[in-house]
C-alpha cells in the first residue's frame, strides 16, 4: 500500500503534511519523505524544494523528528521538528511506500523524487519535485533519451524518470508539461508535483486513480486516501480524470482551478 498527500496552505504546511503521512500509514510501509517549497532555517536565501526521505515508518521517523521533550499537536503551526531544520514553506508534498529493499539503494527509491535539470552538479537546486501513486509505466528508450539530453539518473524508479520528463517538457507552462509527461507514459497515475520557479503553486493530476480533495480559505489538502486529509475543510467535487488542479497559495490564502 503506498499514499500520496499535499497541502497548500496561506501559513506552514509543513505540520499538516506531517499528520496526513501518519494517517496514510500502513502496517509494513518501509519508507516515507516530503519535500517543501520554502526556507530551511533563517536565511535570506529564496525558497526552494527540500526533500527529507527515510527508509523507515513514518511513526518511527516522526518519534525522531520530535524535539526532546515535546510532541507537537495537529494544530501547532510553530512546532518544532528536531532534524528538520526549521524547515518551513506553505507548499508540501508527502508519500508512504512499500519496497522490497532496505538501507541505501531503498532510500534512493523513495519518494519524492527530483529532477536538478540536465548536466546537474552537486549544488543544482531541484527544479521538479513529484510524488506519484499507481502503477506507471516507461519504456527503456525514453530513459536512454533523457540520459542522451544529459539528465542523470540515481535510482530506476519511474518517479525520478517522471520528473526529469517534466523538467525536460516544461517551457514555461507547467500544465503543458504534465500533460505531455503523462501522455508517454501508461498505467494508472495520481501525481503531485512542485516547480522550484513556481513558489506559489502546486499541481495534481488523476488518471485512472482517484485523489480525494478539501479545502477552507487557508488551506487546500488532496491525498490518495480520504482520511489523510485535515479535518474541518470542505470536501471539493472530483475534477475531471486528466485534467490538471493548479493550487495557489500565498499570505492572503489559498484558491485553485481545473486545466483541461
Amino acid at each position: 500500500m503506498s499514499g500520496i498527500i499535499g497541502i497548500a496552505s496561506r501559513r506552514n504546511a509543513l505540520p499538516s503534511v506531517l499528520q496526513g503521512l501518519q494517517h496514510l500509514a500502513q502496517n509494513g510501509h518501509q519508507h516515507c519523505g516530503l519535500v517543501v517549497h520554502g526556507r530551511q532555517g533563517p536565511t535570506p536565501c529564496p525558497p526552494r524544494l527540500h526533500r527529507h526521505r527515510r527508509a523507515q515508518g513514518v511513526e518511527a521517523w516522526l518519534q525522531h523528528l520530535r524535539t526532546p521533550g515535546h510532541a507537537p499537536g495537529p494544530s501547532e503551526q510553530n512546532a518544532s521538528w528536531h532534524g528538520l531544520n526549521g524547515l518551513e514553506g506553505a507548499l508540501a508534498l508527502g508519500h508512504i511506500g512499500l519496497g522490497g529493499e532496505t538501507g541505501p539503494h531503498a532510500l534512493q527509491q523513495a519518494m519524492p523524487q527530483l529532477s536538478h535539470g540536465p548536466n546537474a552538479h552537486l549544488n543544482s537546486p531541484a527544479r521538479v519535485a513529484v510524488v506519484v501513486d499507481g502503477p506507471l509505466q516507461a519504456t527503456d528508450g525514453l530513459r536512454e533519451a533523457l540520459r542522451e539530453r544529459e539528465y542523470g539518473f540515481k535510482s530506476d524508479s519511474v518517479a525520478e524518470l517522471l520528473a526529469h520528463l517534466i523538467d525536460a517538457t516544461c517551457q514555461n507552462d507547467p500544465v503543458q508539461a504534465l500533460h505531455r509527461s503523462l501522455g508517454l507514459l501508461q498505467g494508472p497515475v495520481a501525481l503531485g508535483v512542485l516547480f522550484h520557479d513556481q513558489p506559489g503553486r502546486m499541481f495534481a493530476i488523476q488518471r485512472g486513480a482517484r485523489l480525494h480533495a478539501a479545502a477552507s480559505p487557508d488551506l487546500l489538502a488532496w491525498a490518495s486516501h480520504s482520511a489523510a486529509l485535515p479535518a474541518g475543510l470542505t470536501p471539493l467535487p472530483a475534477w475531471p480524470e486528466g485534467q490538471v488542479l493548479d493550487i495557489q497559495a500565498d499570505t492572503d490564502g489559498v484558491t485553485h482551478r481545473v486545466h483541461g
